[in-house]
């Protein structure tokens, strides 16, 4: 890419004009160049051009930041060196507008904050792909370990990994009896399935998907605990439906919406971004249409004007802090970081705000939320939280 060229789409990258093609441009320069000082000079002028690093939105945070690692991680793979230490580069800007209680900051620099007491001498990274399959016949593989190309046969359907996604493609094979699968992520990982029929599904972490290698006629269905993301194969013929271990049922056409069914939540989230969908359960029934969400507990309650971004924040590799409470905030990030969180004493009333890159190191998102008046120590893996 000419410099002239370059210097132009970091331009549009800072002014929010660049186009969805223009930042595929980008992306791709900075991952697939070899010149370390071209890189290193790219990292520069997104930091620096424009947008002071603080200023930048979250959203782009969250995507150049992603882009630098990728950028890390293949130079390092090929010189055994890395170009920048992103993580502390990018601290302030991952907290670009961090709303902390009732105060409102804005965080061009990073701010001096408590350190957070730590007896641990490794530092606790933020989750990454990766999940366990479980096979029909009960056998699990890890996919983490395993190379991209078809790591297993299951019955009609080959099950090909392929960066970081699972991809299901009918092999010709005769019909046999339905054989099962299932996706699970522990804490601090996530992945992505793409099901035989087309539907994609993004798994949060502590989640699991069971779902059928290849689906029957006349029905598409699914079982999902705790969070994912689905953007559902249009298919009239066979309407796609999302059981949850609550006895919750979302039937749909073709649609994307993210369903947050976590056991240790106060309530079963359903938040519908395209198409409509059909929530049914034992306390009621409702249709959503988009930008609204289902809450489900002993009654359906339909927000209907949910706040979407929020609820698919995770996959976009974004905390999205918004009126969140302390706990609520404190599951995000003991699903995220596989900690153990603990309270000292009673749990401070404190509500969030705002977002944050989830590309943090554990130590980095707990400085900033100090912020707030609440403190915290880490031993080991467990992180306590004291008023």
């Amino acid at each position: 890419m000419p410099p002239s060229e370059f210097q132009h789409l970091v331009q549009k990258f800072t002014d929010d004009s660049i186009t969805a093609t223009e930042l595929q441009q980008l992306r791709q320069w900075v991952l697939e160049d070899r010149d370390a000082d071209m890189q290193e000079a790219a990292i520069e002028a997104i930091l620096h051009h424009s947008h002071p690093a603080g200023h930048m939105p979250a959203d782009k945070v969250a995507m150049f930041s992603y882009i630098l690692e990728e950028a890390n991680r293949r130079t390092a793979a090929t010189s055994g060196a890395v170009v920048v230490s992103v993580k502390r580069w990018w601290a302030a800007a991952a907290a670009a507008v961090l709303l902390l209680g009732t105060g409102l900051y804005f965080l061009t620099r990073p701010k001096p904050a408590a350190t957070v007491a730590q007896h641990s001498v490794h530092p606790i990274l933020p989750g990454r792909e990766g999940a366990i399959l479980t096979l029909a016949d009960g056998s699990r593989l890890v996919l983490d370990s395993l190379q991209n190309g078809v790591i297993t046969r299951q019955g009609r359907a080959d099950v090909r990994l392929q960066h970081g996604q699972l991809l299901y493609t009918h092999n010709g094979a005769a019909a046999a009896l339905p054989a099962y699968n299932t996706m699970t992520t522990p804490r601090g990982r996530q992945f992505r399935v793409m099901l035989p029929d087309g539907t994609a599904v993004w798994l949060n972490a502590a989640s699991s998907l069971h779902y059928p290698v290849v689906f029957p006629e006349g029905e598409r269905s699914v079982t999902v605990t705790g969070e994912a993301y689905f953007e559902v194969a249009p298919d009239p013929r066979r309407p796609f439906t999302v059981k949850t271990d609550n006895g919750a049922v979302i039937e749909v056409l073709g649609t994307s919406f993210n369903v947050n069914a976590y056991t240790d939540e106060t309530a079963l989230r359903t938040t519908l971004l395209q198409g409509k969908i059909r929530v049914k359960a034992a306390a009621g029934n409702s249709i959503l249409q988009p930008g609204e969400q289902a809450v489900i507990t002993q009654t359906v309650t339909v927000n209907t004007h949910a706040n979407t971004a929020q609820a698919v924040a995770w996959k976009n590799g974004i905390f999205n802090f918004q009126h969140a409470t302390l706990e609520e905030v404190m599951r995000q990030i003991a699903r995220w970081y596989d900690v153990e969180v603990v309270y000292e004493k009673n749990i401070p009333a404190i509500t969030f705000g705002g977002e944050m890159g989830r590309d943090l190191e554990l130590k980095d998102v707990l400085e900033f939320l100090q912020g707030s008046g609440v403190h915290f120590k880490l031993s080991g893996r467990k992180l306590i939280v004291m008023p």
